[in-house]
């Protein structure tokens, strides 16, 4: 089996195994997920799974739905250090606003960021 799949929604947030997944191809290391939520992944109608070779971090190129490890994680604590109490930073779903991620942050990088830490509070 491959040690990468490749995740696309029909609808943007739907949470399936810890995590909400955007209409955007997004690519997932499988050690992310336990044997039970992989199950869950590829019998969910909602979503198309594919099994995909391990994504190229040196090129740069993120048209394949995938986001460098290193930024990722910057993002991800970027969001663990909002303050929660602070309205003008939060939507009413409970996720950050656009504006309260670092200047030139985009929309593929900001579902990857939200999706990784809900993934991480989930795990714990």
């Amino acid at each position: 089996m491959s040690d990468h799949i490749r995740i696309t929604s029909a609808i943007q947030g739907f949470r399936r195994a810890g995590i909400a997944h955007s209409t955007k191809p997004t690519t997932h290391a499988v050690a992310d997920f336990s044997k039970q939520q992989l199950a869950q992944l590829e019998a969910e109608p909602r979503l198309v799974v594919e099994i995909v070779k391990a994504p190229e971090t040196d090129s740069g190129d993120n048209s394949q739905g995938t986001v460098d490890s290193a930024r990722l994680a910057e993002l991800v604590a970027h969001i663990g250090s909002l303050n929660k109490e602070d309205v003008s930073l939060w939507r009413e779903d409970g996720t950050p606003k656009a504006s309260a991620y670092p200047k030139g942050t985009s929309s593929e990088e900001r579902d990857a960021a939200w999706a990784a830490f809900t993934a991480e509070l989930d795990k714990a």
